[in-house]
């Protein structure tokens, strides 16, 4: 792209175009609540709210066409064991932003194959290391899953809980004890090291290819989106579900 068209794509908006951006985007973002596949998309797009320019628009008009493509989907709730464990998975982007250079942390939340939760959230600090960014993401997991797993306990419902991250560095750092030889390191993370070694969850190594967190911190291509939902047990559908309620045509006025 020469510079005449990377400069079109930063021009603002209009006043008329920034209040459709706002209200196209919050939309999106109201979609996202059940939708892991727009989950990023939907961040990104409400991110640049303030002030849009051509570019955001083009990609929000991007995940518009996504969800005119593909307008809804199925959460499968298979039959499955009562005593089916709490995993949550997490992924990190590290740098993702190309302006501010903040990482973005996904993670999903299943009991069993059954999804619960998912998240795609920007880090507030900017991490200076893929370790540093992965080591947030999974300590953001970690916290989740202690609250879904006390919640769970408070219902009298006793599970096995596990962290799945895909990083090496990021499980070193959480297995060890202190900061080792890591710099530039926040010590408000290092609690997840006393949770770990007092057994109140477990960490587990995930190969990449094979999480279904790699959804939500980035854009993947459609063969890995359908990958992931399928690991998340959801799928898109066509119609509209029989037990929706009816569209009235009479309005009153």
């Amino acid at each position: 792209m020469g510079d005449e068209g990377a400069g079109r794509l930063s021009e603002p908006l209009s006043a008329q175009e920034v209040a459709l951006f706002r209200a196209t985007s919050a939309g999106g973002n109201h979609f996202a609540l059940g939708r892991p596949d727009v989950a990023f998309a939907a961040k990104e797009a409400c991110r640049r709210m303030s002030a849009p320019t051509r570019g955001d628009q083009q990609a929000l008009r991007r995940l518009c066409r996504c969800l005119l493509g593909a307008p809804r989907v199925v959460y499968h709730f298979a039959r499955q064991t009562p005593g089916a464990p709490l995993s949550v998975y997490c992924d990190t982007d590290f740098a993702g932003c190309p302006s501010t250079r903040r990482s973005t942390s996904g993670g999903c939340a299943l009991r069993g194959a059954r999804l619960l939760m998912h998240r795609s959230v920007t880090q507030k600090a900017i991490t200076l290391s893929s370790g540093e960014a992965e080591l947030g993401g999974a300590v953001k997991g970690a916290s989740e899953g202690l609250g879904l797993f006390s919640l769970a306990r408070d219902l009298g419902l006793h599970l096995e809980f596990g962290v799945h991250a895909d990083s090496a560095a990021a499980i070193g750092i959480c297995r060890r004890s202190r900061v080792g030889r890591v710099r530039h390191l926040a010590v408000g993370q290092l609690w997840v090291q006393e949770r770990l070694r007092a057994g109140e969850f477990r960490l587990y190594k995930v190969v990449g290819t094979e999480n279904p967190a790699d959804l939500l911190p980035k854009h993947l291509a459609a063969a890995g989106v359908e990958a992931c939902l399928r690991r998340l047990s959801v799928g898109p559908e066509g119609g509209r579900a029989a037990s929706a309620p009816a569209v009235a045509t009479d309005v009153q006025r």
